[in-house]
């Protein structure tokens, strides 16, 4: 197992993970302070219920948080 350096701590990680990059963001949840991996970008194809979708990182409302493509009947 691979360590890092604490001073990189202080600064934002990025990881690549497949098909997702992820930050490591500090939150409180029920109020303890820990990391979290958070979702920054994607890249490749995404699927809800078997169609392809375009997540998105952050919204006002949670219906905005995916987007799915419609294809025309006519494209191949």
């Amino acid at each position: 197992m691979s360590t890092i350096n604490r001073k990189r701590l202080d600064h934002k990680i990025t990881i690549f993970s497949t098909g997702v990059h992820l930050q490591a963001v500090r939150c409180a949840i029920n109020g303890k302070e820990q990391w979290r991996w958070v979702a920054v970008g994607f890249e490749d194809d995404s699927y809800l219920d078997g169609k392809v979708i375009n997540p998105t990182e952050y919204a006002d409302d949670l219906a905005q948080m995916v987007r799915i493509f419609e294809f025309d009947k006519n494209e191949k």
